[in-house]
């Protein structure tokens, strides 16, 4: 993080020297929390495959024991990537008395749903000359911008996005500043949403770009909220992005999407107590006591599986 990060996030305002990543200028925004670091841990490991019925309903009665001789009281919480979250809901639907509402929450993890939505964004960017510009502009090489196309690693496509948003806003602030300039003298320009609408009605391009800015500040929404453990932003990013997996034939993810979508609406209503603990950042995982550093319920299960394999 620069040392002059707190300034530039209080007084909005930067110099050219100002060198701040997107991460460190959201961690000076947010205010100082004494985060508790969760404890994590791993269960026994199943030698059978986990892609069946039998072996995620004795899996989810695992959890569920292991949470009440913890925590009587507690509502387990699951979370699980989309094949897994799909066998888990066919199952909360079949055995309502002893799977159903009540006696889960169920969570489609965070780390899958971005994984899932940089391979749309690349659908979305492919063939448009996007890799291109990144290789002429030296952000990444050939082969590397290739890769972001199919997000084959995570962290180097969230920054390219990031970067290109950030270029795509510039140049959209840019262009309209040269437009008003024009008009100084006349009627008066547009407003910035008025003259961006239009702009998109006329030219197909600029309607590309726009939209392609949009949807890279969906995703980027979706990670700050977890980031941040803000759960009310973490359903308007899924609410946002779910609509993308429809027109770009994501059909999994659409289906179930809108699904965890449901079931997070409805959370205060069928487990008020789970929905304060998610609305006071518990549904995601602390594991620092720094801010902006959480992570989803996924990706901590990810990190412990790496931490058992090992290396070699």
């Amino acid at each position: 993080m620069a040392p002059n990060c707190e300034r530039v996030s209080i007084k909005n305002n930067s110099h050219e020297r100002d060198l701040i990543s997107w991460a460190a200028f959201h961690a000076c925004r947010q205010p100082t929390v004494a985060y508790v670091p969760a404890v994590v841990s791993l269960l026994p490991m199943f030698y059978e495959n986990a892609h069946s019925i039998a072996m995620i309903l004795h899996a989810m009665n695992m959890v569920k024991a292991a949470v009440n001789h913890v925590n009587p009281t507690q509502t387990p919480v699951i979370a699980l990537d989309q094949p897994l979250f799909a066998l888990a809901k066919l199952i909360r639907w079949n055995w309502p008395l002893t799977q159903g509402e009540k006696k889960f929450v169920l969570m489609l993890g965070g780390l899958y749903i971005e994984m899932e939505a940089l391979k749309l964004f690349g659908d979305w960017l492919d063939g448009s000359g996007w890799t291109s510009a990144l290789v002429a502009a030296e952000v990444a090489t050939g082969g590397v911008a290739d890769s972001f196309i199919k997000a084959t690693h995570v962290l180097r496509t969230r920054r390219a996005h990031q970067v290109t948003a950030a270029c795509l806003f510039i140049l959209q602030n840019k262009a309209y500043s040269v437009y008003a300039k024009t008009l100084e003298n006349d009627e008066g320009p547009l407003e910035f949403t008025d003259w961006v609408y239009t702009m998109s009605k006329e030219r197909p391009q600029f309607l590309y770009w726009n939209r392609t800015l949009l949807l890279e500040l969906c995703v980027l929404q979706l990670v700050r909220a977890t980031r941040e453990g803000d759960f009310p932003l973490y359903k308007k990013s899924l609410v946002a992005l779910a609509p993308w997996m429809f027109s770009l034939d994501h059909s999994n993810y659409a289906t179930w999407l809108s699904v965890h979508i449901h079931d997070m609406c409805s959370l205060s209503l069928t487990h008020p107590e789970i929905h304060q603990e998610f609305t006071n950042r518990a549904f995601v995982v602390h594991k620092t006591d720094k801010v902006f550093s959480s992570i989803p319920l996924d990706h901590a299960h990810e990190q412990v599986n790496a931490h058992v394999k090992g290396k070699g």
